[in-house]
């Protein structure tokens, strides 16, 4: 990859729900090391761009390039990317080290190797001592810190984080 091709690059990107569209040819160019935030009004497609950009919601038309390789028609698994959303989307019957260890566990990790990350992460996000617990017992702002633990396990290329901090308290934030 040359230094002038884009990271990311986005070209004549289409979603449609049925037959409402709701991103309508979007072309983007994002530089290596870059931090984008997306901004506008609640329906705008942001959280739809980052689940089509993740995987999860396929495209109608365009393409999607990482480092020049086509991913549109990639599974989430193999786009070297990871999605904290909005909702969480935590395993209920999951304990906070379980959901944290999820993604090295499916990559057959050894124990031991998913075991130290998991605590490294634990100490990190300031959830020392929360391992063993049951995520529903958790605050938002406590989810939302197990959901980034869990991108952050897989240390993937790209964090995509659909409204990060929104359900943190100003101190976390």
């Amino acid at each position: 990859m040359s230094s002038s091709e884009p990271h990311i690059a986005v070209h004549g990107l289409r979603v449609a729900y049925g037959t409402h569209e709701v991103l309508k040819g979007i072309d983007l160019s994002i530089p290596r090391g870059s931090f984008v935030a997306l901004l506008g009004p609640s329906g705008c497609g942001k959280t739809t761009l980052l689940r089509t950009l993740s995987g999860f919601t396929p495209t109608s038309a365009g393409s999607i390039s990482v480092n020049g390789r086509d991913i549109a028609h990639e599974p989430p698994e193999r786009r070297d990317m990871a999605m904290v959303f909005q909702s969480y989307a935590l395993w209920s019957h999951m304990n906070v080290a379980q959901n944290m260890g999820y993604g090295l566990k499916l990559r057959k990790l050894p124990r031991a190797d998913i075991q130290r990350r998991v605590s490294g992460l634990l100490d990190m996000l300031g959830l020392q001592g929360f391992g063993e617990r049951p995520v529903t017992e958790l605050s938002g702002g406590q989810r939302q810190r197990v959901a980034l633990g869990r991108a952050l396990a897989v240390e993937p290329q790209i964090l995509l984080l659909d409204e990060p901090l929104s359900n943190l308290d100003a101190r976390i934030r």
